[in-house]
């Protein structure tokens, strides 16, 4: 079979973008949570209560302009469509707690990131990291499919990928999706999340509906570039060696304690060297980090649901947190907030 060439490949993609906008349409006509508004400073703060802080600037005629938004849930994924009938322009905050996908089904946009540019027309994919910054020019005729997906979901499937923790903030390329066969099974999930939109016998459908988010998260952490990117990629640390596996059940066990290289060794049955060079050859890191993952993750937890009576300070010092700045700056360093903005966040 021949190659499909580029012009071919690009008229195969603006059919099954045009499908999908059609699909869309279809799917999203009959929500309830349905939004339309023709002042901007209204759609702005409408569009802040959905997703995150923006900023919204009339780039076109006034006359012609009317934010249109339909939106619905599906498991723990958020679809929706959005339009405005206007040019505008968006800057949006970095405030927000997911990852936003949007796919262009009409229209042009462009984008700009920390990371970079970047424009398209029908079939434009870009992902919003949690935490960045971005802002976003749509033409009058632009109507975007989102999906939202929170980035506690991602932040755990990635690590039950990898088998540890993770150290750092989850951040993708927000432009990576628009080269390759990624784009295209994208656009091919999308059609089919939309599919399983409404309609009756929900409860009957959960378990389809299950599977189907985790075959998005799945298909962005592993077809899609991001921090971990490397890291899923390297066979080497897929399977950990035993003593290795003993101490991390250990370390989740007793994070809250005062353990030391020597207790955790000792408590698994094996010497400091052996599990020190375990750590580093299946997780990369020492058992020392991976207990202070451990206890960051359970700080981030506990502010998210927002325990009563207890203050930043005093559940950072309960997970064995003695010194609060140095604290602050890993919990940031890591979630890439501080964590009084987690718990704010989470009321």
């Amino acid at each position: 079979m021949n190659a499909i060439s580029s012009p071919e490949a690009d008229a195969l993609m603006a059919m099954e973008t045009r499908h999908l906008g059609w699909r869309a349409e279809n799917a999203l006509r009959g929500v309830d949570n349905a939004l339309a508004c023709r002042d901007v400073d209204e759609a702005s703060l409408r569009l802040s209560s959905v997703y995150n802080t923006n900023r919204l600037r009339l780039a076109g005629h006034a006359k012609d302009f009317r934010m249109r938004m339909r939106r619905s849930q599906l498991g723990r994924l958020g679809l929706a469509t959005l339009s405005f009938g206007a040019e505008v322009d968006i800057d949006q905050a970095g405030d927000r707690p997911f990852v936003l996908v949007t796919t262009q089904i009409s229209g042009f946009s462009r984008v700009t990131t920390p990371d970079g540019s970047a424009a398209g027309g029908r079939g434009f994919v870009v992902i919003d990291s949690a935490g960045q910054p971005v802002s976003k020019r749509f033409s009058g005729d632009s109507e975007r499919c989102n999906v939202r997906i929170d980035q506690a979901v991602l932040d755990a499937k990635c690590a039950a990928l990898l088998d540890r923790p993770l150290d750092r903030p989850l951040r993708f390329s927000p432009f990576g999706a628009n080269g390759g066969p990624a784009r295209q099974r994208w656009i091919g999930m999308l059609q089919m999340l939309l599919g399983y939109v409404g309609g009756a016998q929900q409860a009957l459908l959960e378990p389809i509906v299950h599977n189907l988010e985790e075959s998005v998260l799945l298909h962005l952490l592993l077809e899609h570039e991001h921090t971990y990117s490397d890291a899923l990629r390297n066979p080497c640390r897929a399977l950990a060696p035993r003593h290795v596996r003993r101490a991390e059940d250990y370390i989740r066990s007793h994070a809250r304690q005062a353990l030391t290289l020597e207790s955790i060794a000792a408590a698994v049955g094996c010497s400091v060297r052996s599990l020190s060079e375990g750590f580093r050859q299946a997780r990369g890191m020492t058992p020392m980090n991976f207990l202070r993952q451990v206890r960051l993750d359970g700080v981030r937890a506990d502010l998210a649901n927002a325990l009563p009576g207890k203050g930043v300070s005093e559940l950072a010092l309960d997970w064995g947190f003695n010194h609060l700045g140095r604290f602050a700056t890993e919990y940031r360093r890591c979630f890439g907030e501080s964590p009084s903005d987690t718990r704010r966040r989470c009321r």
